[in-house]
Formats: structure tokens, sequence, C-alpha cells
């Protein structure tokens, strides 16, 4: 942390860690008189007081209704203009929005307080040119093109009632089912529906469901977990009564020339296997080239000491924090497991968010070097690129951009 700076009247600058700088601003009383003045005339204009017209009352009775509204309008104005001017006095290239702090703001004294802004780095690379990097051989194998016919043949599949037999392993159950805790109805849900899978359905379930008709109910003795939503009856013996309503199997499309004709626009199986192939190879490619990108911009990263701005390592932190909780929610996990380890993420994050932010820079550096200028078009195309990669939408990918 570096001593204060004078940077003109009543403006002094600090440097902080993470290409920040702390402003300490101090306002004149004739600044705020002139402020003053501008505020309650655009508050008289429209004022609307008791015994007068619109935009007729006198001053002195707009000063005593509107005190506090026209204190904190002017507040707002002084600090937005005086944070501006103290930032083009000091010639800071600035990036996001200040952080205002330690406001005082008493009658007949001047209007003190604190702006924390980020600065852009100042990069000086080194030598950029002739940086090696391996591209991967890509390479489709049959198994992943019937990986993809298989989740195609699952996803196409359909629900049949069963007649004339008991529920068995892969049928589904539509249930209504009741938690009964230490004798008392606890809770109760209808029309949930019970894969009767491993994967899916905890074994106790299974066990009472597998021979089951529609009609009966079965009783599954169960612990609740210590993560279950109701806190108050985590961790305690459960009964659950089931009462099957439904049963129905899954039937699986065969996978021929009339199931790649039922999916549209594909002549046979063979064209649709052929697709797959090129879909999965483009992928592997894309996927191929931002390896390849990442180990160069990895190395400029090594070989270029600048601090990366703690506003932009925060936000994207913070992004892909959100995109980590997504995920492992989609994936099974509870929310209060993913909570608890909000921590370790965060940790690892942030390593990942820096490398994100400082490659920003270096990119940026060699584009101005190199006198590369990019049209709006091709900002969009990246954007979309960017967003298919991350599996986030193409508006949260541009808000990013626009961010910086």
């Amino acid at each position: 942390m570096s001593a204060n700076k004078k940077v003109s009247n009543g403006v002094k600058v600090r440097e902080l860690a993470g290409s920040r700088r702390v402003f300490e601003i101090e306002v004149p009383q004739e600044a705020i008189i002139e402020k003053y003045g501008e505020v309650y005339s655009e508050i008289q204009k429209a004022a609307e007081i008791p015994g007068f017209r619109v935009g007729k009352a006198p001053r002195y009775l707009i000063e005593t209704h509107y005190k506090d509204k026209a204190k904190e309008e002017v507040q707002k104005r002084l600090i937005a203009d005086h944070v501006i001017r103290a930032v083009k006095d000091s010639g800071l290239n600035t990036i996001g929005s200040p952080i205002i702090s330690d406001v005082m703001f008493e009658s007949e004294k001047p209007l003190t307080f604190k702006a924390e802004v980020n600065v852009k780095p100042d990069v000086k690379l080194k030598s950029y040119k002739g940086l090696k990097a391996k591209k991967q051989k890509v390479n489709v194998s049959t198994e992943e093109v019937d990986k993809v016919v298989e989740e195609l043949q699952e996803r196409n599949a359909q629900l049949k009632d069963v007649e004339g037999r008991s529920a068995k392993v892969g049928d589904w159950c539509l249930c209504d089912a009741e938690v009964v805790i230490e004798g008392k109805p606890a809770e109760k849900n209808e029309g949930v529906w019970f894969p009767l899978n491993s994967k899916s359905t905890k074994r106790e379930f299974l066990d009472q469901l597998i021979g089951s008709s529609p009609g009966d109910t079965k009783v599954v003795k169960t612990t609740l977990p210590i993560n279950y939503p109701r806190k108050e009856q985590a961790g305690k013996e459960a009964q659950f009564l089931v009462t099957v309503n439904q049963i129905k199997e899954r039937i699986l499309p065969h996978i021929d020339d009339e199931f790649a004709k039922d999916l549209g626009g594909f002549k046979s199986l063979l064209e649709l296997r052929g697709h797959i192939r090129e879909e999965l190879t483009k992928i592997k490619e894309q996927d191929a080239r931002f390896q390849m990108e990442d180990d160069l911009i990895n190395q400029l990263i090594k070989s270029t000491n600048f601090e990366a701005p703690t506003l932009m390592v925060d936000s994207e932190m913070g992004r892909l924090l959100k995109d980590a909780r997504a995920r492992l929610l989609y994936m099974g996990y509870k929310k209060e497991d993913i909570e608890s380890q909000e921590p370790k993420m965060s940790e690892k994050l942030r390593e990942e968010a820096t490398k994100k932010v400082k490659g920003f820079f270096i990119l940026e550096k060699v584009a101005e070097m190199e006198g590369i200028k990019v049209t709006e078009e091709e900002v969009c195309k990246r954007i979309e690129l960017l967003a298919s990669r991350s599996k986030r939408s193409v508006e949260d990918e541009n808000a990013k951009v626009e961010e910086v």
C-alpha cells in the first residue's frame, strides 16, 4: 500500500493491492450550496404543496418539505460528479464501477468520502512470437457414436401401460406417497414417479415396489438423511406409505432406418451415424483448438508479471461458482452438501478466475501490438462460441464482455 498522493484540490489517491486505487475526496461548501440550489429548483417545478399550484410554492416551503429528499439527491450527484472528475484528473484508466465508502455529509461541513476503483493493469509482454503448443489429434471411435445413438434411443422411449403383470425392474410406477414419523403423518405427495432401477431409486423402495400392482399400498421403512429438507425431521426413522396408481413400461424404439427417419432429416441409420460422427469430430476439433489456445495463454501468463484487477477476478469467480453449483445440482448433489464445500471450491475457482482475467488482458495487449481490430460481427460469433463452450447462455457471456 502506497502513501496518499495529491491529485487536485480536495482529492488524494492511494494505491492498493490487486490493481486498485482509493480516492479520498472532499467537496467544498461552495459546490454543495450550488448543487442544493440546482436540486431545489428542480423539485420546486414539480412540487405539490396544499394551497399552491404545482411549481408555485415558495422556496422556504420546498426546503422544509423536501429537506431529506434534497440532501439524498445532492449527495448522490456530488459523489458521481467528483468521482468522475477525480478519475479524469488522475489520468487513471479505470474499469467497472467505483465502491463508495466512509461518506460524511453534515450541515455546514464539506462532504467527504472514499471511492475505490479498479484500474486497467499495465501489461508488459515479453516476446510472444515463436511460442509452441501441440494440438491433440482428433479421433471419434465407433463406441462414441454408439453411445450417442443409444442416448437418442433412450430419449425417444415411450411409456406404455402395463397389463396382466406386476411391476418389474425397468418399469415406472406412478404413486402417492405419505411420510409417517413417530406415528404421525408428516407429509404427503401425490403423483410421484418412481423409476424401478437402482440408479434412480433407493433400494428400500425398489424392494417393495418390484412385484407390486395398481392399488397396492406398500410400507417402506427408512432413515431420513441428515440433509433432509425439513431439518426437524432429518435423521429420524420414517415410514413411507406408498400407494401404486399406475405401472408403465419403457418401450425403446428399434435402432434401424425407421428410427433414423423418425428423428427427422435422415434417410437411413448409416446417414444418422455419419452425421453424429461429423458433429463429434467438430466438437473435438473445437476442444483441441481451445486446449492449444489455453496452453499458449498459460505460457504468456507465466512469463508476464502483473496483478489482475480484484473486481474482475471476484466477478469471474462468482460466475464460475454459479456454474459449478448448477452442474452439481444437476448431477444430484444436495444443496446443503454443495454449500458446505463452497469454501474449498472458491479457493480453486479464484485461481481459475485470476488466470482467465490475466489471459484477457494479455490477449488484448497482443491485439494492440499487432494492430488487430475486431468487428462487431466477429465479437458476436466469439460470444456464441464461448457460451457453447462454457455451457452459459449467450446473454450471460455477453454481459461478461460488456462488464469489461
